[in-house]
C-alpha cells in the first residue's frame, strides 16, 4: 500500500503540474487577442483622425475659394462706389463694401481656426502613427513568442501524458477509479494529513485513523471532503490549491 500511496502522490503532483500547463496554454491566446484589439483600436483612431484631416483640408479649400470670390466682389463694389452718380448710389455701394469686408473677415477667422485644427490633426496623426507602428511590431514579436511557448507547452503536456500512464500502471484499478472521481469533482484528490487534520478541509481526523495513516498500510479518505489522505510530517506540495482552476 505504501508504494501505491506514493504513486497516488506522484499522480496528484503530475496532474497539478499538467493543470498549470493547460491553464497557461489557454491563457496565451487571450493575451494575444487583447494585443490585437489594442492595435485595431489604434488603427480605427488613426482612420478617424485622417478622415477629419481630409474634411478639414476640404473645408479650408472651400473657404479659400469663397475668400477669392469675396475679394472679386469687393473689387466690383469699389468700382460701383467710384462710379456712383449720387449720394444714394454712394451709400449703397459703401454698405455693400462693408458687408463684403465683414464676410471676408469672418472667412479669414474661420480659415485661421481650421488651419489650427489641421495642424493639431497632423501632430496627432504623426504621434498615433508612431504608436500604431510600435504596437504592431510588439504584436508580431509577441505572436512569435506565444507560438514558441505554446509549442513547448504542448510538447510538455505530451510528455506528461505518457508519464501519467506509467504512474497509473502502479495503482490498482479500484484505487485509480476512486482517485479519478475525486479529481474530477474537487481538482485535488490527494491531500496531506498533518497534525491530526485533513489539509483539504481542516477537519480533525480520529486518533485511530490518524495512527493508521502514520503507518501507511491502509488507504483512508477524509470523512468530510472524501479526499485521499497521506500522512506527512510537514506540509506537502500536494496540498490543495483553491486558486487553481480544476477544469
Amino acid at each position: 500500500m505504501k508504494s501505491e500511496l506514493a504513486a497516488l502522490e506522484e499522480l496528484q503532483s503530475l496532474d497539478l503540474e499538467t493543470l498549470k500547463l493547460r491553464n497557461e496554454l489557454k491563457a496565451l491566446p487571450e493575451s494575444i487577442k487583447q494585443m490585437r484589439e489594442d492595435v485595431a483600436r489604434m488603427g480605427e483612431l488613426l482612420e478617424r483622425e485622417r478622415q477629419r484631416l481630409t474634411e478639414a483640408e476640404t473645408w479650408k479649400t472651400e473657404r479659400e475659394k469663397d475668400l477669392a470670390q469675396q475679394n472679386d466682389l469687393i473689387g466690383k463694389s469699389r468700382a460701383k462706389l467710384q462710379g456712383a452718380r449720387n449720394e444714394k448710389e454712394n451709400k449703397a455701394a459703401q454698405r455693400e463694401i462693408d458687408a463684403i469686408r465683414k464676410n471676408i473677415q469672418d472667412r479669414e477667422e474661420e480659415t485661421l481656426k481650421i488651419l489650427e485644427a489641421i495642424e493639431q490633426y497632423r501632430v496627432a496623426i504623426l504621434a498615433h502613427s508612431k504608436e500604431f507602428g510600435e504596437l504592431e511590431e510588439h504584436l508580431l514579436e509577441s505572436e512569435k513568442e506565444v507560438q514558441a511557448r505554446m509549442t513547448v507547452l504542448e510538447s510538455s503536456m505530451g510528455k506528461t501524458d505518457s508519464e501519467r500512464k506509467e504512474i497509473a500502471s502502479r495503482i490498482s484499478s479500484q484505487v485509480y477509479r476512486l482517485y479519478e472521481r475525486i479529481h474530477k469533482r474537487l481538482g485535488v484528490a490527494v491531500v496531506s494529513a498533518v497534525d491530526g487534520k485533513c489539509t483539504g478541509c481542516h477537519m480533525e481526523i480520529l486518533a485511530q485513523r490518524y495512527n493508521e495513516l502514520i503507518r501507511g498500510d491502509v488507504l483512508h479518505q477524509c470523512t468530510n471532503c472524501f479526499r485521499i489522505l497521506i500522512y506527512k510530517g510537514a506540509r506537502s506540495s500536494i496540498e490543495p490549491q483553491s486558486q487553481v482552476d480544476s477544469h
